[in-house]
């Protein structure tokens, strides 16, 4: 085995969801502009009184936040779990709050499942025009969405998940130095035409410059003659073998294409400025930029351009998986060379702030 440290540096804001929303005034409260993880049980442990019953033995009815009303109460640090800067924009009662992924002591990390994702996607992009020599047809589609371009994915990886290339690489997941209160912030998150602005949703984001690290782990033994009669890898340990070249290459092709497409947005001049910033970025062999999580978009998580090149064929696989955007009944259907038309990003004071997702990953060979 072969085993390589990881070294991820965030450069915008991060979204690993766990698949939990935090409540308004059950989970979190806003104070001063800052947005407090309640800890419910350390509440209603020190406020029962005032939560559960009255005196007569009648249910308030209270939600935890209700009850912290004085200023010792929210300096009270056994009250909250954490302290996130900035607050979500409604203020009503039972707003959402999307959580990020963290560990038991609510340290968030990165995930190696998400990166390896991202990884395979360059991995398949960059792969297909070794492995797939013929002209798509709607077959190599199939016909369910949950299960849509298995075909191409056994192509290209192998016939099963026994017989799977990404076998040989191992990811683990990606600690740091990281805390809630300081590594943490609540952004507004929205969607993004080139007409107008969509769907606000309020996250927790792992900040920009954060670095994280954990390894990569290539099992070269199942490249050996023994496993290569069972397993049929043939030449493709070679995608492994130059693994960062291959994951940049797929993100440079994104970058150009994300670039065009921000340049044709009014107000989206911040967003543009850094994607021609990373467009130029000059990295080494043992680097790449990856985008990750939640926003990484259609394009960061498919065959991308290689299912577009056929247009009717791609305009028939929107037709049937639903993948059109109408703005109104009577607006045009969108066609394969615009698709998709939407991208999701930071809004920050009403201002289109930045991008979802992106990081620098480096490897180093461990000795």
């Amino acid at each position: 085995m072969t085993t390589y440290k990881l070294t991820l540096q965030t450069l915008t804001p991060i979204h690993i969801g766990d698949g939990e929303e935090l409540r308004h005034g059950f989970d979190f409260i806003i104070y001063k502009g800052h947005t407090r993880r309640l800890d419910e049980d350390a509440i209603l442990e020190a406020k029962w009184d005032q939560v559960g019953l009255n005196q007569r033995g009648r249910a308030h009815y209270k939600l935890p936040g209700e009850v912290l009303t004085t200023e010792d109460d929210f300096k009270n640090p056994a009250f909250f779990r954490y302290v996130l800067r900035g607050a979500p924009r409604s203020r009503k009662a039972d707003a959402r709050l999307k959580t990020c992924i963290k560990d038991h002591e609510d340290r968030p990390y990165i995930p190696g499942s998400s990166l390896k994702g991202a990884l395979r996607t360059a991995l398949a992009w960059q792969g297909w025009k070794e492995v797939i020599k013929h002209p798509l047809d709607r077959r190599d589609i199939g016909n369910r969405r949950s299960w849509a371009g298995q075909t191409l994915e056994r192509k290209l990886f192998g016939k099963n998940p026994n017989y799977d290339l990404l076998r040989a690489l191992q990811v683990s997941d990606l600690h740091g130095d990281l805390a809630p209160n300081k590594d943490l912030a609540v952004v507004n998150a929205q969607v993004l035409t080139r007409g107008s602005l969509q769907s606000p949703i309020e996250m927790e984001a792992l900040l920009p410059n954060r670095t994280l690290t954990g390894s990569i782990t290539i099992e070269d033994y199942l490249f050996s003659p023994q496993a290569e009669r069972q397993l049929h890898f043939g030449s493709r340990k070679a995608w492994l073998d130059a693994l960062m070249p291959r994951v940049q290459a797929h993100s440079h092709a994104r970058l150009e294409k994300l670039l065009g497409w921000f340049e044709t947005v009014q107000g989206a001049e911040k967003i543009a400025n850094f994607y021609q910033q990373l467009y130029a970025l000059k990295l080494s062999r043992h680097q790449a930029l990856v985008q990750i999580g939640w926003g990484a978009g259609w394009d960061g998580k498919t065959f991308w351009t290689h299912l577009q090149k056929d247009e009717l064929l791609f305009e028939k696989l929107m037709r049937d998986f639903r993948l059109q955007h109408r703005r109104s009944r009577n607006a045009p259907p969108t066609n394969a060379r615009d698709f998709p038309v939407s991208r999701r990003v930071v809004v920050s004071k009403g201002k289109i702030a930045a991008p979802f997702g992106w990081a620098i990953i480096t490897l180093e060979e461990k000795q």
